[in-house]
């Protein structure tokens, strides 16, 4: 379980960088790139609740 709720986490924070290359990255369309971004966080936001439910469940099951 251990390795499950690191192996989201370290995702989620893959997800958030991804997030902040697309964004920041020079000479893109803004509106694309801030789309794109947009769809990284909603990944980080998702991958981040479910670390967090995967903690608080391993803990009510010990």
């Amino acid at each position: 379980m251990l390795t499950l709720v690191f192996a989201v986490g370290v995702a989620a924070a893959g997800c958030a960088m991804t997030a902040a290359y697309v964004y920041l990255r020079p000479g893109d369309d803004h509106r694309h790139a801030e789309r794109l971004a947009r769809r990284w966080l909603i990944a980080t936001a998702v991958l981040g609740v479910t670390a967090l439910c995967l903690r608080f469940g391993w803990l009510l099951l010990s």
